[in-house]
């Protein structure tokens, strides 16, 4: 019987960051899962830490990217539902039995996102985002606004051969789901947050690559995507508010791998929880 959930987790030079993310899965209860490692050939350990973990799949070799890998991964899953978890980022308790038991509830939804924590990498808090609807048009003239771990699809999309575009370097996440709305595949949020993404310093998002590839992505857009991108900022940012993205009932507790060597979760209470970006 194939798993109910494959994850993904391309790795390159982050073994720390790599145990952390593998146990935030490992502990995930009352859900069948499939969790492959693709590596860039690291030379960190992470091959050789690799081939003792026979509960892992895994493949170490060099690659064009980490979309290059993660189409690697998407060729061998063979879970119902997929998704994919950087290095930097962990699952919550109960992410993926919530996710698998909300796929059945709703047989039209095909591709799900939830909320986030955005942590140091200590894993205190830095701010809080919540998921809201995410429209492709909100997309392209603005940023992905919904959070690539938190994101769950069904197999049927890859079945229907949808990969990520291994050319761009820094927002093929953004790419993929952009055409996935584009063609009218149902996406769904959860106020749930399922997942927590630490700011290391070196995400790829901070990247120049990354404001210069979104910068083409709206030149190629429609054009009515250029001449309204102020007004389609407005309502992105007004649906934000009305979804309710911008509350969150203190303290708020999560639990998560605070360190490398850690073999249980830690409990965190913030109680001054914001949604805004600090850096500090």
């Amino acid at each position: 019987m194939n798993p109910e959930v494959s994850i993904i987790t391309p790795s390159y030079n982050m073994l720390g960051y790599l145990k952390r993310c593998c146990r935030s899965i490992e502990d995930q209860a009352g859900v069948a899962v499939e969790h492959l490692v693709i590596d860039g050939g690291s030379t960190d350990g992470t091959p050789q830490w690799l081939a003792q973990q026979p509960h892992l799949r895994s493949l170490s070799e060099t690659d064009e990217g980490m979309y290059d890998a993660l189409n690697k991964g998407l060729a061998m899953t063979t879970g119902n539902l997929v998704a994919y978890l950087n290095c930097d980022e962990q699952y919550l308790p109960g992410t993926l039995r919530f996710v698998a038991e909300y796929f059945e509830r709703h047989p039209k939804t095909a591709i799900l996102f939830g909320g986030a924590l955005l942590i140091r990498p200590d894993a205190s808090l830095i701010a809080f985002r919540k998921a809201y609807p995410p429209r492709w048009y909100y997309i392209l003239s603005s940023h992905l606004y919904v959070l690539s771990c938190t994101m769950f699809f069904r197999r049927g999309i890859l079945d229907e051969g949808f990969r990520f575009n291994d050319q761009l370097r820094n927002i093929g996440d953004q790419d993929f789901v952009v055409r996935l709305l584009q063609q009218g595949y149902r996406a769904a949020v959860t106020e749930r947050y399922l997942s927590a993404f630490t700011m290391t310093g070196a995400n790829m998002g901070a990247h120049q690559t990354t404001r210069h590839e979104q910068q083409r992505a709206r030149e190629a857009a429609a054009w009515w995507i250029r001449a309204f991108k102020i007004p389609l900022n407005a309502g992105r940012l007004t649906e934000k508010l009305m979804s309710g993205a911008y509350r969150q009932k203190k303290p708020l507790d999560y639990t998560l791998y605070a360190s490398t060597e850690d073999t249980e979760r830690s409990l965190f209470r913030n109680a001054s929880a914001s949604f805004r970006w600090k850096t500090a």
